[in-house]
């Protein structure tokens, strides 16, 4: 990095932490040639800090010693040395040297679009992974929906088959029909909650994958509008999603979440309540709500407002539990406030 690019860092860096605003030390130090800075010091019987002599003094020490004077007439040639441009000196390589640092200079251009494009490649490859991954889980939540009805119309024959073996007189064998019906009921029931408890995961994880699946397009989008028009690559065209099956989620409002209510406006208990159908008719994925787990706990959230959050939980049979309605500011202590129930 040449001594010019150095300059121009150091007075952004400035300006972004200070809101813009450069201190006149700073401009003396990066802009005025350290000899002017000396040739002034001496005019103006300036002493500078750390026992330097004016000859060996570092622009650092000279800078705010000069930016101190509040005479008017110092102040003008203090002025005045910052806009004079100091002549050029002489380049002892001429065209070649300006040939070589502007080859640098497009090499480690060169080098960063490299980077950048690496990156996006790799988020790529992220993003399809985890489209893989949705697409997978929703394969297996449609075969365990399945297996689900299939359980559930043998857990019906069963059920009715006991009902006939128990209300009709059946012969001597009757008792070991019952003994093999109630063995196989107690088989489907347990298949029956193995299915249901699988089918409750697949729902938490396709959630997860589907809030990463945002995240990483987002990231995708943001790199890409950093690399320059002429270096992007046609995108492929994605494959056409599965549709999904509309499936209605019935809410359970517990009595927590009509306490939450106490002393909210109407306005924010009318955006909650629409929030909730919202999630129950759209699912997870749709824009706005940002529905995400909360960690180290069983618990959702969803986004009613700017400053709202519903926090909800899962049941076994697919709806949800719906606890309260919370500030997004109070989200710690809500949270730990449902942990403990």
């Amino acid at each position: 990095m040449d001594a010019a690019s150095l300059t121009l860092k150091k007075l952004r860096e400035q300006v972004l932490e200070n809101d813009g605003q450069v201190p006149l030390s700073l401009l003396l130090q990066l802009l005025v040639p350290l000899e002017r800075l000396r040739a002034l010091a001496g005019e103006f019987g300036v002493t500078p800090k750390g026992g330097f002599r004016i000859e060996r003094a570092p622009a650092k020490v000279l800078a705010p010693k000069l930016a101190a004077e509040r005479d008017h007439k110092r102040l003008e040639q203090l002025l005045r040395a910052l806009v004079e441009r100091p002549e050029a000196p002489a380049d002892a390589d001429g065209d070649d040297g300006r040939a070589r640092r502007d080859a640098e200079a497009a090499a480690e251009a060169r080098a960063l679009l490299a980077l950048r494009d690496q990156e996006v490649a790799r988020l790529r490859a992220d993003l399809e992974r985890a489209r893989e991954g949705q697409s997978r889980a929703r394969e297996r939540e449609a075969d365990l929906e399945r297996r689900l009805g299939q359980a559930r119309d043998e857990l019906t024959r069963a059920h009715r088959a006991a009902e006939e073996a128990r209300s009709s007189a059946a012969s001597p064998a009757a008792p070991r029909d019952d003994k093999a019906l109630v063995h196989r009921l107690r088989e489907l029931e347990s298949e029956r909650e193995g299915i249901l408890a699988a089918d409750e995961a697949l729902r938490r994880q396709l959630a997860r994958d589907r809030s990463r699946t945002r995240e990483l397009e987002d990231t995708v989008a943001e790199l890409e509008s950093l690399i320059p028009a002429s270096r992007r690559r046609k995108k492929k065209p994605l494959p056409p999603e599965p549709p999904a099956e509309r499936r209605f989620l019935v809410p359970h409002l517990l009595p927590s979440f009509y306490k939450s209510l106490e002393g909210k406006e109407r306005r924010s208990v009318e955006r909650a309540l629409h929030a909730i159908l919202l999630f129950c008719t759209e699912g997870h994925g749709y824009p706005g709500l940002e529905v995400k787990p909360m960690g180290g706990q069983d618990t959702w959230s969803l986004r009613a407002s700017l400053g709202l959050r519903v926090y909800f939980r899962p049941r076994p049979d697919g709806d949800i539990d719906v606890l309260e309605l919370g500030d997004r500011e109070d989200q710690n202590t809500t949270l730990r406030r449902l942990k403990e129930r």
